[in-house]
């Protein structure tokens, strides 16, 4: 015991912001890649998706101090099962995806995701680039492929219906910059698109950042609640781990178990970058 408190005093404390103790959401050094993997189970099956994307904060023509603009891009191709995807059904859904990116998104003062900032822009993508799409592909397929766009791009709240169910900006942008008790704690409900085509599941979770800086000299916080719904058993479980000098997310791991469905979902995002941390001590490290 005496030599675990010892080691808990060398660490750095985290520094908070205010009496409430917030963790504060300051992303204007946001300009990293970041590796996506999905993973989903299924009784014994079990299928990977992974793909790099780019996400990058926007600089504002006024001043926000409740919402910050970033853009984000897909910067590799989608490998399911580690493998590139060549069929037509792929293709389809491929260029449906093409038209959303890059993405431009606003997310609020505590580091969540609420809404879009390139609806316009969208429109106007598809409508530039339509004739093209079009010689990609037959008659038929063409005419699938045009009214899934068009259904999703008819107005900006369809827009938001089809982005919310993207697991990597939901895990990212969570809503973990908040103020804190004095035992680092707070409870909230939380929000996940876990099944496709679904409203939302709602999660109880507390929600803990731990006071000390771990080993590798990061911000942990950590999730995990369950669901608000009695009549399922479903569970929430996230860590992030982020940069003490800016508060950014270098690593996180979430995982949501739908028990009675016997399905389990796994996102994992990592900073591909190497971000420097220095703490007051001194101490230097390469993540």
């Amino acid at each position: 015991m005496g030599k675990e408190v010892d080691k808990q005093k060398k660490r750095e404390e985290v520094l908070f912001v205010s009496e409430d103790y917030v963790l504060p959401f300051r992303p204007f050094e946001l300009n990293h890649d970041y590796s996506v993997l999905y993973t989903i189970e299924k009784d014994d099956k079990k299928q990977t998706l992974e793909q790099n994307f780019s996400l990058r904060w926007l600089k504002s023509d006024t001043n926000h101090d409740e919402f910050y603009f970033f853009q984000i891009d897909k910067i590799s191709e989608l490998l399911i099962d580690e493998k590139p995807i060549d069929t037509r059904a792929y293709k389809v859904a491929e260029k449906t995806a093409e038209l959303l990116y890059p993405l431009r998104i606003v997310v609020n003062k505590y580091g969540k995701w609420v809404d879009i900032n390139s609806y316009h822009k969208l429109k106007e993508r598809w409508e530039n680039q339509k004739e093209a799409i079009k010689e990609l592909f037959d008659g038929k397929t063409f005419a699938r492929l045009a009214q899934n766009i068009e259904n999703a791009i008819d107005d900006d709240k369809s827009l938001v219906r089809l982005i919310s169910g993207n697991w990597f900006l939901r895990a990212y942008f969570n809503g973990i910059h908040r103020s804190y008790t004095r035992s680092f704690e707070r409870e909230r409900k939380l929000y996940f698109p876990a099944i496709a085509y679904t409203d939302d599941l709602e999660f109880l979770v507390i929600q803990k950042a731990v006071p000390y800086l771990n080993d590798f000299n990061q911000i942990e916080v950590i999730q995990s609640g369950k669901s608000t719904d009695e009549n399922v058993e479903e569970h929430y479980d996230a860590q992030y781990y982020l940069n003490p000098n800016n508060y950014l997310i270098e690593y996180l791991y979430l995982e949501c178990d739908l028990i009675d469905m016997r399905r389990k979902i796994k996102v994992e995002v990592k900073n591909l970058d190497q971000s420097k941390i220095t703490v007051d001590s001194r101490i230097s490290l390469l993540v």
